[in-house]
């Protein structure tokens, strides 16, 4: 299954595992543990106060200083240069250049029992030696007393490692590398979340099918005809230049027009086909394989 947002993913685990229970396809002792949901947060954003919930976690996907992989901690301060992180009572500077060293997250409560799936969300080595990898898929065996959830594979994700989430249901993002033989596709079309690459995504997951539910077919059209790429600095800035030399070039005309209109328009164009002779050509290409 793949959805666009948390709330619709939530929604439909919950669906889907309550089915699952029902059946008697699920384990009878089921636990209740804090996992951890990673936010998409670029650096910049995690420079900014605004984008940390009053119960945010930090996660160290990398040793930084003190820190060890796997450390969590608490935001005490944004400084010039870099993030104050508290961890068990000590502070950690965690310098700008390194801030992809660190994840946001937030605590969510979920149940798991036997047979359960589950959505890994960090790379990580575990007590045991073995290791995770973000976005993996795994079943559960059991849930034992010290907190540690077995898997059906043999690894035993240790009580340090929180970062998963059900995995009846995930985002079109979660879902890339991933292929199954049926996909449910979810969007709401309420938010933009959809567009051309995206969709590439999503419907080429399932190997024998694919279904759509969206409460509207032609937003969903015009969303998947948008490019998904992020336009460049240097796009906005070619954008700012020719606006700017539009008004350079609308001041210059009005002061020609003390010489008539029709030679204001001549010299105008003059100007106008000599700047654009002059100007490199740079050609700038995106390609979805």
């Amino acid at each position: 299954m793949v959805s666009q947002t948390w709330t619709e993913v939530h929604h439909v685990n919950s669906r889907v595992r309550d089915a699952l229970k029902s059946k008697g396809l699920l384990g009878a002792n089921e636990a209740t543990i804090q996992a951890l949901d990673k936010l998409d947060l670029t650096n910049a954003q995690k420079r900014d106060e605004r984008f940390f919930p009053p119960d945010a976690v930090i996660v160290f996907n990398q040793k930084v200083r003190e820190a060890k992989s796997g450390a969590k901690g608490k935001l005490a301060a944004i400084l010039k240069s870099s993030v104050l992180v508290e961890v068990d009572g000590k502070f950690v500077t965690v310098s700008n250049k390194v801030l992809n060293h660190v994840s946001v997250c937030v605590p969510r409560e979920i149940r798991v029992a036997e047979n359960d799936r589950l959505h890994l969300k960090a790379n990580r080595k575990l007590a045991s030696g073995a290791r995770t990898t973000n976005g993996e898929l795994v079943t559960v065996k059991a849930v034992r007393a010290d907190g540690g959830v077995a898997l059906t594979d043999g690894r035993v994700l240790d009580k340090g490692f929180r970062e998963f989430l059900p995995g009846y249901a995930v985002t079109s993002y979660g879902s890339q590398g991933k292929t199954v033989d049926y996909v449910l596709f979810s969007d709401s079309t309420v938010k933009a979340a959809t567009n051309a690459q995206q969709w590439y995504v999503t419907i080429s997951r399932g190997r024998r099918g694919i279904r759509i539910f969206t409460p509207d077919k032609q937003q969903l059209r015009e969303n998947v005809t948008r490019p998904g790429h992020r336009p460049l600095a240097l796009e906005f800035a070619t954008g700012f230049a020719s606006r700017r030399r539009g008004r350079l070039l609308n001041r210059l005309h009005g002061y020609m027009l003390r010489f008539g209109q029709r030679a204001a328009d001549r010299f105008c164009r003059f100007k106008a086909a000599r700047r654009q002779h002059h100007q490199p050509k740079n050609k700038y290409e995106q390609k979805i394989s």
